[in-house]
């Protein structure tokens, strides 16, 4: 049964400094241990442990995770689903006119974002959907939750983001997504143009940001990391690593103690 939540746990034991690190899904990160000190227009937030970061899906951020007593940590709940229009609009009315990226959280929502976190993946779709609601329903009451969605409908990135997650490893082209979705090429390269993206950048940065999530759980060479992305050569892995993140592969290895 497919999980409507994915629960990421983030470490490093050294300053992380990263840039244009690609957020595929709306997400709520929560920083456990340490500081992340995130780029906000022309300015810099600290997001500490009484804060989330809410930040919508397709977007990138830059930041540096800065440890505490040797130790960074962090939990980001990233949404495989949407919720309704009437929240999104509801959200809308409640806001704020200048809307930082960071919450200070109270115990409610606490409790709600842990109840999701420790969801067991074998609970009925129909009752995943309940607890999902219930910490939407929380943002909208407070004039958050748009910050997460800017609409109920999927676009065509979620659509191609919902395909490749699958099997990130496999060889995605733009034509055997074509034949998948019944359109043709100049079509869904007319539809993502009115996205304001392009089929291999969408593909290119849910494959760096499995790349970290791969990271995080063990050491990989920079070859196996190649392949477990998609990438036949691990030089154009590399590569496409530094200039997405700023630093090299082995540099944020480096970081994670």
């Amino acid at each position: 049964m497919s999980a409507l939540v994915q629960c990421i746990h983030y470490n490093g034991q050294k300053s992380q400094q990263l840039r244009n690190v690609p957020f595929i899904y709306p997400s709520i990160v929560w920083v456990q241990t340490g500081v992340k000190k995130l780029q906000w227009q022309n300015d810099w937030i600290t997001i500490d442990p009484k804060n989330w970061l809410l930040t919508a899906g397709h977007s990138q951020q830059t930041f540096i995770n800065q440890p505490s007593q040797t130790v960074f940590s962090s939990l980001q709940l990233c949404f495989f689903t949407k919720p309704t229009t009437e929240l999104i609009n509801r959200s809308r009315h409640h806001a704020s006119h200048h809307i930082a990226p960071d919450y200070r959280f109270d115990h409610a929502g606490e409790y709600l974002f842990m109840n999701l976190v420790n969801m067991p993946k074998s609970l009925p779709r129909n009752v995943q959907e309940c607890m999902v609601t219930a910490l939407f329903e929380y943002l909208a009451n407070i004039g958050r939750l748009h910050q997460l969605f800017g609409s109920q409908d999927l676009s065509w990135r979620d659509k191609l983001v919902a395909l490749f997650r699958q099997q990130p490893s496999e060889h995605h082209s733009i034509e055997s997504t074509c034949q998948h979705f019944g359109l043709s090429k100049s079509t869904l390269i007319r539809r993502l143009r009115e996205e304001s993206t392009q089929f291999r950048d969408v593909l290119a940065e849910l494959r760096m940001g499995y790349a970290l999530t791969l990271l995080q759980q063990q050491h990989y060479t920079q070859l196996d990391l190649a392949q477990l992305c998609g990438y036949q050569s691990e030089t154009r892995f590399a590569q496409r690593f530094k200039k997405q993140f700023g630093l090299s592969l082995k540099e944020y290895q480096r970081t994670l103690g």
